[in-house]
């Protein structure tokens, strides 16, 4: 018999150590899913697929930020301060500036909307441009992309490089939210020119869903893969290029089922509003029948 110490179980089957996959396409046979994927080193099966898919789902929920609860006493300090003076811009800032640090974005928004219009009041340019940065990165994560482009707009490029690519990162979201896919591309080759493969890729990143609304995906992959030196980089970007795929897919999960329930609350609150109308109707009647049976005596 054979020897198979050495070899895969499935040459241990065939007396010339042929696999099974080996054997089919000799007789003609399709190979298996199975084999298939296994023929294809680096694609991942359905299974493994799956797996990761779920592994990164609990690994974005427990990254996604959550607000903390109440008001912090810098909060409470400002909060105090626009109690007395409603028009007080600097406490606007001081209290906007607690809310996003607290990761409470739509008080954030709410407040800082008050003082939009007077950022310009602000004596120091970097004061201006962090007003303008918060409120444009509160209305992104409550995904109020038109809002953010109308701050965006008014916000002129610091002399920080750092402050400045910040800006092209965020021009790059905002630009491409709102279907705008040249503007998006320029903001983009600003935020890495002269960045490091490393810096470039975490950007690139950080625009998936953005990128991928207005097919911009492939065109900046391109770009970044100019910038990888090594074959360990091309990897990389590979790997990052599926992440991101998995994590924009468990966004849309996400926001389906935020659009599901709040259909559902809509259609509950429908239902109800059509059976207090029908009480109301019958009500009417039985009131007028009694008022007829009345009059007749």
């Amino acid at each position: 018999p054979p020897r198979c110490s050495a070899a895969p179980a499935a040459r241990c089957n065939s007396p010339t150590g042929e696999t099974m996959s080996e054997m089919r396409q000799r007789r003609g046979d399709r190979p298996t899913e199975t084999e298939e994927v296994a023929e294809r080193p680096g694609e991942w099966s359905p299974e493994q697929k799956q797996q990761v898919e779920e592994k990164l789902a609990s690994l974005m929920k427990s990254m996604k930020g959550n607000p903390k609860p109440g008001t912090s006493n810098e909060a409470k300090k400002f909060r105090d301060e626009l109690a007395e003076d409603p028009f007080n811009l600097q406490a606007i800032f001081g209290l906007g500036k607690a809310y996003a640090a607290d990761e409470q974005w739509e008080r954030c928004c709410n407040v800082m909307l008050r003082g939009f219009k007077r950022v310009g009041e602000l004596e120091s340019n970097e004061d201006r441009f962090e007003f303008l940065a918060t409120l444009a990165k509160a209305s992104m994560n409550l995904e109020k992309f038109r809002q953010a482009l109308a701050v965006v707009n008014d916000m002129t490029e610091p002399e920080d490089k750092d402050d400045l690519r910040g800006l092209n990162l965020m021009r790059t979201q905002v630009y491409c939210h709102n279907g705008d896919l040249q503007k998006g591309l320029k903001a983009f080759n600003a935020c890495i020119e002269g960045s490091s493969f490393q810096d470039a890729v975490k950007a690139w990143a950080a625009c998936s869903r953005g990128l991928k609304q207005v097919n911009g995906w492939g065109v900046t992959k391109n770009t970044i893969l100019k910038l990888a030196e090594t074959e360990e980089e091309k990897k990389q970007l590979e790997s990052i290029d599926k992440l991101c795929e998995f994590k924009d897919d468990v966004h849309k999960l996400q926001t389906t089922k935020t659009i599901s329930d709040l259909r559902l609350w809509l259609l509950t609150g429908f239902l109800v509003f059509l059976l207090v109308v029908l009480i109301s109707i019958l009500y009417w009647f039985e009131q007028r029948n009694l008022a007829r049976m009345e009059w007749r005596k």
